[in-house]
């Protein structure tokens, strides 16, 4: 292997490791955002950029369409199933038995069905002409429907659907040219970046809510001009962090590099370790002593998770679970 296409595969893993760690971290402070309004400017910080480009590596990685339709149901759906239920069981004493449903994701959940439905339509997809242009109509207009909503994760699906299929067109030479730019609109577009985290969250006008691109415009008070093009900049915040992240993080071997290789067993399983985080804090009286132990926290969490050993069990299991309800083909004599 020469050093560039080492480069290369450290620059991809510590941005997918960068990107894990951001979602743990948000899930660990969003209890806490109408605690602190420090820690509420960070979290809607994270909520401008992390999905966007998570989604937009996800669609990068997904370029062989045939093999990603061909295990879409087995890598996504299954544990799709498997983790809703246990979440929902899990859910029961807050919600109530009646309140649960399998086919709305729990939380972060909604990733593994929109996966699911991203790679399996794929192939069919990319046969569509101007099929990029139009998903960003798709993604705006989903809003003025209420049919489109956290069930079946549908409107996080066709929102951030422009985000995978860009992530999927983008070529390699392309990605790996973004490294050779200056950084100086990297900086620039991170400060401004801030600067709007800062007064979303010092003003409300756009509640942080809007940014998971899970629920209906008719949900928010702003005027329907407002918030369409609202979602419109969210576009263009997420794509132009695909370019920053790309242009400052480090194409050598970092504590996220590890981590960016195993992200699947983290995101599906973080989410119940963060809980017991939340049970922790609960006894911390400090807002600023929570967000350490959130830090603190999440880098743990992220890289317990990420070890090779917990993705070999994590993986077995799964196939365990699958190997139960199918059947194996028969050998041919």
């Amino acid at each position: 292997m020469t050093q560039k296409e080492q480069n290369r595969i450290y620059l991809l893993d510590n941005l997918k490791g960068l990107l894990i760690f951001l979602v743990v971290l948000g899930h660990s402070l969003e209890l806490y955002i109408d605690d602190a309004f420090f820690i509420e400017i960070i979290y809607t910080f994270i909520y401008l950029f992390h999905m966007p480009v998570f989604v937009f590596i996800s669609g990068y990685f997904s370029k062989n369409v045939g093999k990603c339709r061909q295990k879409a149901f087995r890598n996504f759906f299954v544990p799709y199933l498997i983790f809703n239920t246990i979440w929902a069981l899990v859910s029961i004493p807050v919600v109530g038995i009646e309140n649960i449903s399998l086919l709305t994701p729990g939380w972060a959940l909604w990733y593994l069905i929109s996966m699911f439905f991203w790679r399996i339509s794929l192939k069919d997809l990319i046969r569509v002409k101007y099929i990029f242009p139009i998903s960003f109509i798709i993604g705006i207009t989903t809003g003025l429907s209420a049919e489109f909503g956290t069930f079946l994760s549908l409107s996080r699906t066709l929102f951030f659907l422009p985000f995978f299929l860009g992530g999927y067109y983008l070529t390699e030479n392309k990605l790996l040219s973004f490294r050779n730019e200056k950084k100086f609109f990297s900086i620039f577009m991170i400060s401004l970046t801030v600067i709007l985290a800062v007064v979303l969250s010092y003003t409300n006008i756009i509640p942080v809510q809007f940014l998971y691109g899970s629920q209906a415009y008719n949900n928010f008070e702003l005027p329907l001009w407002a918030l369409i093009i609202a979602r419109i900049y969210m576009y263009i915040i997420g794509f132009s962090f695909v370019y920053i992240l790309v242009n400052i993080v480090k194409p050598t071997k970092t504590f996220f590099s590890k981590v960016g290789t195993n992200t699947f067993s983290v995101y599906i399983l973080h989410t119940y370790l963060v809980s017991l985080v939340y049970i922790v804090n609960n006894f911390i009286p400090f807002e600023f002593l929570k967000f350490l132990v959130c830090i603190i926290t999440s880098i743990i969490i992220t890289y317990i998770l990420s070890l090779n050993k917990v993705m070999r069990i994590f993986t077995k299991l799964i196939n365990n679970f699958i190997d139960i309800f199918t059947k194996k083909p028969k050998k041919r004599k």
